[in-house]
């Protein structure tokens, strides 16, 4: 028997895991179930490389992890406010401390004279003004995650997925519907109900993004 010419795939060495499932479940959506070895392999990869993107970009930014140290770090808001106005006035010695252990041979007046002058100039920042600052940061990123996680399916999942349809041939229809599609897609790349564009919000993706690859 001879050894099948066509590579094999990721997917292809490790079969009956639910991924794989998924991934067979996802092909029969997009009516290519039925695929010779070689165009299976070229649609595997197709896929795969989407499942990276979304993966790597899905890791970089909304893991739970960073939400969970964020939370407690802002119910300590009020406390960490208070404690730096007990040291609002020795502030400077503070900075010059800091330089100075950096910078062991310079001159402490000259170094203090700096820190002076930045706190007299429009720089000057009032370390528990910085602090509240910081927490309506991290408050408008924790409450900003559900939308940009929204936009990261759009760009890393749904927009990638119907250009590879579009370059494969696969036109949505009764027969094959783009529900069926993508909903295959969701549950292979593991996307939570929440985040996934509803029968409208799909339509639109689908407009825009034919729009935006129409010549002018």
């Amino acid at each position: 028997m001879t050894k099948s010419s066509v590579p094999m795939t990721k997917s292809s060495k490790s079969p009956g895991s639910r991924s794989d499932e998924l991934l067979e479940t996802l092909l029969v959506a997009i009516g290519k179930g039925d695929s010779n070895s070689f165009e299976r392999v070229v649609l595997i990869l197709g896929l795969e490389e989407i499942q990276s993107a979304y993966s790597t970009r899905r890791g970089q930014r909304t893991s739970g992890s960073y939400h969970k140290v964020l939370r407690p770090f802002r119910a300590n808001t009020a406390k960490r406010l208070e404690l730096r106005r007990r040291f609002r006035r020795i502030y400077d010695d503070i900075v010059v401390s800091g330089y100075l252990q950096a910078n062991p041979d310079a001159d402490e007046a000259n170094i203090r004279a700096a820190v002076q002058d930045r706190q007299d100039s429009t720089e000057k920042i009032d370390p528990a003004e910085f602090e509240a600052r910081e927490d309506q940061d991290i408050a408008a990123y924790i409450d900003s995650a559900g939308d940009y996680r929204k936009r990261q399916v759009r760009k890393q999942a749904v927009e990638p997925f119907l250009q590879f349809l579009e370059k494969r041939g696969v036109v949505p229809s009764r027969k094959l519907p783009r529900t069926r599609m993508m909903r295959a897609l969701f549950d292979w790349l593991d996307i939570e109900q929440k985040l996934r564009p509803t029968e409208a919000g799909m339509r639109t993706i689908a407009r825009d993004l034919k729009r935006s690859h129409r010549p002018r």
